[in-house]
C-alpha cells in the first residue's frame, strides 16, 4: 500500500506542516491496520509507508540496509503496535534469493510469537490499543518467555548456515484483521558452520500467553509450515530461546518507531515513554546511557504479574495455585451429574453460564462454587444467590432462594448466571466448580 509522500519527521516549522498532519490524521483509519517489522530495519524504512499484504516482503528503498550478525547472537526483533492488540507474529528465515517465493519461508519457520497488547488494565479493547501500546523501548528487551506480549522478541542466529545474505520475514494478521501483512529485513551472516546436521520435522514452537486476534486464528499461521532446519547450538540442534536472557546485539532499536503513529498523537508525546527521545524515525533507536543488560529473574514475591503468573505472584506453571481447588470424592457427593455449559462473547466482555445438576442425595441447603481465571462481575443469577466473593471477583459461592433450599434424589436444579469480565481480549476461564451439601456433615 501507498505511504505517506512528505518528508519525515514532520516539524511545525515546516511551512507544509499543517498539510502533512492533516494527511497523516486522514489516514489514521487506513494507517491503523498496517504494521511492518522495525527491528532489525525492514526493506522500506520510511516511517509514514502502509503495510504490505501481497508479500512475501514489502517493496524495497533504493538504498539496502543490511544488518551484520554472527551464528549464536541474540537479535532483537520488534514491530510497530500501530494502535493494534491480538494476534501472533511468524518469523522465518531464507536465504537471499529464496525471498521471493512464499513456500521458502513456509519450510523455514524459526518460531511463532505473540503479536502484543497493552496489558494494562482497560487498555486494549475490540482489537485495538492507544500507540504505543506499552510496547517495550529501546535498550530493553525481551529476556523472559511469560512476557511477550510487548511488541518484540528475540531471536538466536543459527550455527549451521554458509556464509551469505538472508531473509528475516514477518508474517501477522494482527486484531480484527482477516488478512496477512508482511515484512522483511536483510541480514549478513558469517562465521557458520555448515558442515552441522540438523534435520527437524513438525512445527515452529509458538510462544506463551499471546492474545488471539479476532479473525485469524493460529492454525492459520502454522498451515503448510515447518521449522527450519536450525542449529542453535554450536553442537547440534538446541533451544533457540535457551539463553533468551543474553543482551540482544541491537538491543538500543526502538521498534516504536514514532508518535506520529498514534491516535493520540500528543498524549503519546507528553508521556513518560521515551518516545521523544526517538530523533531518527527511519532508524529508531534509543541512546542508551548505561550498559544494557538482563533485567532481574522474575520471581512469585516481585509483585509484578509475570513469571507466566495467572495473578500477581501466583498461579501458573512457576508459583503457588491462587488457591486451593476444592476437592469431591465421589462417595460425598450430593449429586450424580453436573452439566456445565458457558457462553463466553469475548470482544464484548460478556460470559454465561448455564448448569443443571441433577441431585441423588437429599440436602436442607447447599452451595455452588466457581473458581475463575481472571475477574468476572456475576451481574444475574437464577434460582440462586450471592453468598459471598473473594477479593479478586474470581472465586463466587452462590446459596439458594427460598423454593431451590430443600433438594431430593432424582430432582434436577438447573441454576444460570449472566456476568461481564474486561474486554481485553483475555477469555476468562472456569478452573473448577464445586456444588456440595452446606454445611459440610462433618460440621452439622
Amino acid at each position: 500500500s501507498s505511504g505517506i509522500n512528505a518528508e519525515w519527521p514532520l516539524r511545525p516549522g515546516d511551512t507544509d506542516f499543517k498539510m502533512k498532519l492533516l494527511v497523516l490524521l486522514g489516514l489514521a483509519t487506513c494507517v491503523a491496520a498496517h504494521s511492518w517489522m522495525s527491528c532489525p530495519p525492514s526493506f522500506d524504512t520510511n516511517p509514514g509507508r502502509g503495510g504490505n499484504t501481497v508479500g512475501p516482503c514489502e517493496r524495497e528503498d533504493r538504498k539496502k540496509v543490511v544488518t551484520p550478525v554472527k551464528p549464536g547472537d541474540r537479535l532483537k526483533v520488534g514491530w510497530t503496535s500501530n494502535n493494534h492488540a491480538g494476534g501472533y507474529v511468524r518469523l522465518a528465515l531464507v536465504p537471499e534469493g529464496q525471498h521471493k517465493v512464499y513456500e521458502h519461508f513456509e519450510q523455514n519457520v524459526l518460531k511463532v510469537v505473540c503479536y502484543g497488547h497493552d496489558e494494562r488494565k482497560g487498555r486494549s479493547q475490540y482489537g485495538d490499543c492507544v500507540h504505543p501500546c506499552n510496547a517495550r523501548k529501546g535498550c530493553e528487551y525481551m529476556a523472559d518467555v511469560y512476557d511477550g506480549n510487548r511488541y518484540d522478541t528475540t531471536i538466536k542466529v543459527p550455527y549451521n548456515l554458509p556464509d551469505g545474505v538472508y531473509i528475516l520475514q514477518y508474517m501477522s494478521a494482527m486484531s480484527a484483521h482477516g488478512t496477512f501483512y508482511y515484512s522483511c529485513s536483510r541480514l549478513s551472516i558469517t562465521g557458520g558452520t555448515p558442515s552441522l546436521n540438523c534435520a527437524r520435522t513438525g512445527l515452529a514452537p509458538v510462544a506463551y500467553g499471546c492474545m488471539e486476534g479476532m479473525t485469524v486464528p493460529l492454525s492459520r499461521y502454522q498451515t503448510n509450515t515447518k521449522m527450519g532446519d536450525f542449529c542453535f547450538s554450536p553442537s547440534g540442534l538446541g533451544d533457540q530461546d535457551a539463553d533468551m536472557r543474553k543482551v540482544p546485539i541491537n538491543a538500543d532499536c526502538d521498534p516504536r518507531i514514532t508518535c506520529q503513529l498514534s491516535v493520540q498523537y500528543k498524549q503519546c508525546m507528553a508521556a513518560d515513554n521515551n518516545m521523544k527521545d526517538i530523533t531518527n524515525a527511519h532508524d529508531p533507536k534509543q541512546i542508551c546511557t548505561e550498559e544494557v543488560r538482563p533485567p532481574p529473574e522474575p520471581t512469585c514475591d516481585d509483585e509484578i504479574k509475570n513469571n507466566g503468573e495467572l495473578m500477581v505472584d501466583c498461579g501458573g506453571p512457576n508459583c503457588e495455585a491462587c488457591y486451593e481447588e476444592p476437592t469431591e470424592p465421589a462417595d460425598t457427593r450430593i449429586y450424580s451429574d453436573l452439566q456445565y455449559d458457558e457462553k463466553v462473547m469475548l470482544e464484548r466482555g460478556m460470559m454465561e453460564v448455564r448448569s443443571k445438576i441433577t441431585i441423588q442425595k437429599a440436602a436442607s441447603d447447599w452451595r455452588f462454587t466457581i473458581f475463575l481465571d481472571k475477574p468476572v462481575t456475576w451481574r444475574h443469577f437464577w434460582n440462586c444467590k450471592l453468598i459471598s466473593k473473594n477479593e479478586f471477583s474470581t472465586i463466587w459461592t452462590f446459596g439458594p432462594m427460598p423454593w431451590t433450599k430443600k433438594i431430593k434424589p432424582g430432582q434436577k436444579l438447573s441454576l444460570g448466571f449472566n456476568g461481564n469480565f474486561e474486554a481485553d481480549g483475555e477469555r476468562p476461564i472456569t478452573v473448577t466448580k464445586s456444588f456440595r451439601q452446606y454445611p459440610p456433615p462433618a460440621e452439622e
